[in-house]
């Protein structure tokens, strides 16, 4: 899908719609903002290990497990803002033969489709989280953490990316005609 597909501005949108699509993008930069700390943070601490076992023959135990911890989280965090500034993978192939009226018409079933997708994975990551909270479980390895609480990225940033698609479709059902606000 191409920019101009995207509907029109949220200044355009009109009141409350537009107050909320200019506040509802803060969230996905922050997860942006948030994963790319993440990024630099789990470079440091993979360097910081390599050093470590190589130049002073003590590995760290537990590094490359809190680096998959981490890469969950920092996935989960830039997920909505990916989507928002429309950098996730996108196959044209067919939609750019389309009308601009059949291109807006994907473009809103593909924001219901990410909004259902991200609907499903909240609640399969609540259930998974509560379940892992009562009963008590613990990952193996090296550090002691109650399972659920390497759980909960997976609930935010499924909020964070229905929030997103819930803008995103609002913008687009404002209307196409007064140009483009994201891909």
């Amino acid at each position: 899908m191409r920019p101009d597909d995207a509907g029109p501005p949220p200044g355009n949108a009109g009141g409350r719609v537009a107050t909320f699509l200019r506040a509802a993008d803060w969230p996905a930069r922050a997860g942006g903002i948030l994963a790319t700390l993440l990024i630099l943070f789990v470079a440091g601490l993979t360097c910081l290990a390599v050093a470590q076992r190589y130049l002073l023959g003590a590995p760290l135990l537990w590094s490359d497990e809190l680096a998959g911890y981490l890469l969950v989280t920092l996935v989960m965090a830039g997920l909505a803002e990916a989507y928002r500034r429309g950098d996730h993978i996108a196959i044209d192939l067919v939609t750019g033969r389309l009308s601009a009226g059949g291109r807006r018409a994907v473009a809103i079933w593909s924001d219901l489709a990410v909004l259902a997708v991200a609907i499903v994975l909240g609640l399969s990551a609540w259930d998974a989280v509560t379940f892992a909270r009562a009963f008590g479980a613990y990952p193996a390895g090296e550090i002691q953490v109650p399972t659920w609480i390497l759980q909960v990225p997976l609930i935010g940033g499924a909020a964070l990316l229905a929030l997103a698609a819930l803008t995103r479709l609002l913008t687009r059902l404002a209307g196409p005609a007064a140009g483009s606000r994201a891909e």
